[in-house]
């Protein structure tokens, strides 16, 4: 086959428009609707001239061939998960698939990613292998080069002006369309974070922050040292914790010290993320810059909440379950825990955390502490190995990874069960530091890092953005547990942080919540974010 390469250019973006935007089409019929036909063949339209656009910038020798095969590895996965799972390729999401690890990247293998592999990147890459393209000679290779860019801007132009009021409306209203347009979104989403990783070779200065921070009375003017421990949860959707008004007994153990006489529990109910994938929630959980002027640079170069408490003599640690801190831990001790009887197969269970924390707590001094557990949780999409065989108590599950092949109430079976290993672990962790109150003033602060689409509206897992991301991936379990001897020696009046529970919370409390509840002082503390500014007795 030979092909002059406008030709070429033309037939691969009418391939790209037609055949692996199946969700953009889905989202034109929802968000448009047949009774404005003109206005969806508009909007295809666009999207065919984008595509040839994009298609024709790199339409000179040496380049055209090798950018194609690019486009169609970028079109073939981005289509596959977007149709699979109801995600949206943006920079943040294309960030967490660089940083997760090779177990996660196995949960997502399947029959039916490599048969749309097979047929939407193997097939037409082969085919572009026999192609040969006729390349015109001398200076017409630079007029066949620019006089389709030069249409395509214009006939954008030309869409603009002529319907710029139903189409604008369209992308105003509806943000999450334009991450359905493949495979412009998946370059969009590639140079973004190509030009993260161009600025993080010449980093912001490093800031120091919480110079001035102590903590008083300090531990050795107590009778007792205080220890916290933090577990950073995974995956887990706070509509999903019987604790607030689910109707299945997926929290049996907090619901239990919650309904103890004086109880030390304290429930969050109304508590959001700060985003809604692993990558972009960690580092602004820890971080003091706060979700609305949340910038990764500044956040992975100043010292955040982990590197004050050190600072002001704490003991801070983190154990990991999961893959890595995303920075937040790079200057505080860290571990991965195993234990044999507890990590068979591809996992370890979330609770060798709890084996880890005590030996970390043993080794320490008679510092104050603060350790992060950070969970495995309920990482999907194989939500069914999150739980072993005993602990199965709805069934029947989804045993795979291709959820879309699943009825639904299977994949809500498998991941309320994984709810219940993750309030088993959250109970034995109160347990543990029971058992330690002896030595130290106790507590434990819980608070998953984002939640989990189940199939609501066709979505599954978690990243999309924000701005139009559903509840179920914004809305997070946060919970706390003060020991009697926590409370008395910090001064916490348990009604009072009960009552502020009630309202409206978010990461952007943790920050200054946990740096005030380990009595820290320093003016990095934002009194309307400590949840513990209005609640000491003394």
């Amino acid at each position: 086959m030979q092909f002059k390469p406008h030709w070429l250019v033309l037939i691969c973006a009418v391939v790209f428009t037609a055949f692996y935007n199946a969700p953009f089409y889905k989202a034109i019929e929802e968000y448009v609707g047949f009774g404005q036909p003109l206005l969806m063949v508009k909007l295809a339209f666009l999207l065919l001239l984008v595509n040839h656009l994009l298609i024709s910038l790199f339409s000179f020798r040496f380049a055209l061939k090798p950018f194609l095969i690019f486009l169609f590895f970028a079109a073939a996965f981005s289509s596959y998960f977007m149709n699979a799972y109801g995600t949206l390729i943006d920079k943040h999401m294309l960030q967490n698939a660089m940083e997760t690890d090779v177990n996660e990247v196995r949960g997502l293998l399947s029959v039916s990613l490599l048969i749309h592999t097979l047929i939407f990147f193997v097939v037409p890459v082969a085919i572009l292998y026999f192609v040969r393209i006729k390349w015109p000679p001398g200076f017409r290779k630079i007029t066949h080069w620019l006089l389709p860019i030069v249409a395509d801007i214009a006939l954008v132009l030309l869409l603009a002006l002529t319907s710029y009021d139903e189409m604008a409306s369209t992308f105003r209203n509806h943000r999450d369309i334009k991450d359905m347009v493949v495979p412009v979104s998946s370059v969009s989403a590639l140079v973004s974070v190509g030009n993260k990783a161009v600025a993080a070779q010449f980093p912001v200065e490093y800031q120091q922050k919480g110079l001035d921070a102590k903590v008083s009375p300090a531990a050795s003017e107590r009778d007792k040292p205080n220890l916290v421990v933090f577990v950073l949860g995974e995956t887990a959707r706070a509509d999903h914790f019987t604790l607030n008004g689910y109707d299945r007994d997926t929290t049996p153990r907090l619901n239990a010290l919650a309904a103890e006489p004086d109880s030390n529990l304290v429930n969050f109910p109304k508590a959001s993320s700060c985003g809604t994938a692993t990558a972009f929630s960690v580092p602004c959980m820890f971080s003091w810059v706060t979700r609305s002027d949340y910038d990764e640079s500044v956040a992975k170069n100043s010292d955040n909440l982990l590197d004050i408490m050190v600072r002001a003599g704490i003991d801070a640690s983190w154990l990991d379950n999961q893959s890595g801190c995303k920075d937040m831990c790079n200057r505080i001790p860290t571990s991965k825990p195993e234990t044999p009887a507890l990590c068979k197969g591809e996992y370890c269970e979330d609770l060798v955390l709890i084996d880890g924390a005590r030996k970390v707590i043993d080794k320490n001094g008679k510092n104050d502490q603060f350790l992060v557990l950070h969970q495995l949780g309920s990482h999907g999409p194989e939500y069914y190995k999150r739980s072993k065989p005993d602990q199965k108590v709805f069934k029947p599950e989804c045993e795979s990874n291709e959820l879309q092949s699943c009825d639904q109430q299977t994949i809500i079976n498998a991941y309320d069960n994984s709810i219940r290993v993750t309030d088993d672990m959250l109970g034995q962790t109160v347990d543990m530091l029971k058992s330690l109150s002896s030595r130290y003033n106790v507590a434990m602060v819980y608070m998953s890092d984002h939640g989990e689409s189940l199939g609501e509206h066709g979505l599954y897992l978690h990243g999309i953005p924000y701005l139009v991301a559903p509840e179920e991936q914004t809305h997070v379990p946060f919970v706390m547990w003060l020991s009697d001897g926590f409370q008395k020696a910090n001064h916490i009046d348990m009604a009072c942080l009960a009552k502020e529970a009630q309202k409206p919370v978010s990461q952007d409390n943790l920050f200054s919540s946990l740096l005030g509840m380990m009595n820290v002082q320093t003016k990095m503390i934002q009194p309307d974010l400590n949840l513990f500014s209005d609640c000491r007795s003394g």
